[in-house]
C-alpha cells in the first residue's frame, strides 16, 4: 500500500470519533427535543383531564397557567441546551480542521529513517573509536620497539607511554558514552 494511502486511511481513521461524536450530540439534541414535546404533550393531557375532573374553572385556569409556565421554562431549556450544542459543534468543527492540519504535519514526519541515520553514525563513531585505539596500540608497540633499540630512553618512553594510555582510556570512555546513548 503506498504512503499517502495510508495517509488519507489514517486520516479517515483519525477523523472518524469527531464524526461519531456529531452524529452523537446530533441524535442527542433530537431525542431531547421529543422528550421535551412529549411532556408538552402530557402536562396538556394532564391538565385537560385534571379539568374535566374538576370542573372549576378558576382551577382549570390556574392549572393551565402552570402548564403554561412548565412549557415556557421547557422551551428556554431547549433554546439554551440548543444555542449549547451549536457552540459544542462549531468547537468541533475548529477541533477538527487543527486535527486534520497536525494529522498532516505528523504524517510527513519519517521518524525511522532518523533513528536509523542516528544509530548508524554512533556505530560509525564507536568503530572510529576502536580503530583509533588500535592505531595508539600499534602506535605504542612500535615506539617501545624503538625505545629498546635506543640506548638511555627510559624518560621519555615512561612519559610518553603514559600519555599514550591517558589518551585510550579516554577514547574507551567516548566509545561507552556512546553506547550508553545507543542501548537508550
Amino acid at each position: 500500500m503506498s504512503k499517502d494511502a495510508e495517509r488519507s486511511t489514517d486520516l479517515a481513521l483519525q477523523a472518524d470519533p469527531l464524526e461519531t461524536l456529531k452524529t452523537g450530540l446530533k441524535r442527542q439534541q433530537l431525542i431531547l427535543l421529543a422528550l421535551a414535546v412529549t411532556c408538552v404533550l402530557a402536562l396538556a393531557i394532564a391538565g385537560s383531564a385534571l379539568g374535566m375532573l374538576l370542573f372549576d374553572n378558576k382551577e382549570l385556569a390556574a392549572v393551565e397557567q402552570a402548564a403554561l409556565k412548565q412549557e415556557q421554562q421547557l422551551a428556554e431549556q431547549m433554546a439554551l441546551f440548543s444555542s449549547q450544542v451549536e457552540a459544542l459543534m462549531a468547537s468541533s468543527e475548529e477541533l477538527a480542521t487543527e486535527f486534520t492540519d497536525l494529522s498532516e504535519q505528523v504524517a510527513t514526519i519519517d521518524v525511522n529513517d532518523q533513528r536509523n541515520v542516528i544509530i548508524r553514525v554512533q556505530r560509525i563513531l564507536i568503530r572510529q573509536e576502536q580503530d583509533y585505539r588500535n592505531f595508539l596500540t600499534t602506535l605504542e608497540n612500535g615506539l617501545y620497539n624503538f625505545h629498546m633499540m635506543v640506548p638511555h630512553s627510559r624518560g621519555w618512553w615512561d612519559e610518553y607511554k603514559q600519555e599514550l594510555v591517558e589518551t585510550s582510556e579516554m577514547s574507551k570512555v567516548r566509545e561507552n558514552y556512546l553506547l550508553n546513548l545507543r542501548n537508550n
